[in-house]
């Protein structure tokens, strides 16, 4: 088997991955196979997975843990578990084997702290308007008092004052 890193064929959530046909694919290519199962170590279920090189099984290799997941916007448990399972299963495959993929798409599932004031000062003007909506108020009147053309142009710390103010 001379190389050891997959391109990723699958896109999702704003991500890219290798589908675990594609890596089954592959290791059929280089004449080897694999079966996988779950099996709890501590009360934890895991994946392990068996792989068949040269027609030999080797010593089944413990992988991912299987965590719950929640996936964005979705509501339906199973579906939730069959993503986790399947992610699951896909990178217990590549540590098992060896192989690497191109990048690594679980670099999507950590904000930048960028990312995170960003979602801070959004929940600070939703908050806001909630608030204003309540009270019957006028964002508007606040922002004309702050100087600032709206509530996106005003730093957290005067969000944070402004909700305090409505607060009361």
């Amino acid at each position: 088997m001379a190389k050891t890193n997959i391109k990723k064929n699958a896109a999702g959530y704003g991500y890219k991955y290798t589908d675990l046909a594609e890596i089954h694919n592959y290791l059929e290519e280089a004449g080897m196979t694999y079966y996988q199962y779950i099996e709890p170590v501590d009360g934890i279920d895991y994946i392990w997975t068996v792989p068949i090189i040269d027609g030999k099984e080797q010593q089944a290799r413990r992988g991912c843990r299987i965590i719950e997941a929640k996936l964005s916007g979705k509501d339906n448990p199973v579906q939730a578990y069959g993503a986790s399972l399947t992610y699951c299963r896909r990178y217990s495959l590549l540590m098992a084997m060896g192989l690497a993929t191109t990048d690594d798409d679980a670099a999507c599932l950590t904000a930048t702290e960028k990312q995170k004031k960003q979602n801070r000062k959004g929940d600070l003007i939703n908050k806001v308007q909630d608030l204003c909506k309540e009270r019957d108020e006028n964002v508007a009147d606040y922002c004309k008092q702050a100087g600032v053309k709206s509530l996106s142009d005003m730093y957290v710390g005067q969000l944070e004052d402004l909700i305090n103010f409505l607060e009361g």
